[in-house]
């Protein structure tokens, strides 16, 4: 059986010491292969200028149960 992938992409901040999850996230939810979702990823131009705060682009196990 092939395993799935949803995109996740999740906000977080940085306070100082630690990047910590500030609570924001959305998810593509058409499942996919890995490969076909790490493909999107590397289809974003990353520009990490913000000291406070980045977003994580993440492919999740998909687990439909």
């Amino acid at each position: 059986m092939t395993k799935l992938f949803v995109l996740v992409v999740s906000l977080w901040g940085y306070n100082g010491s630690d990047w910590v999850y500030v609570g924001n996230q959305m998810s593509y939810k058409q499942p996919m292969t890995e490969e076909a979702c790490e493909y999107i990823i590397d289809q974003f131009v990353k520009y990490e200028d913000n000291t406070y705060y980045r977003f994580s682009l993440e492919c999740i196990e998909y687990n439909d149960k």
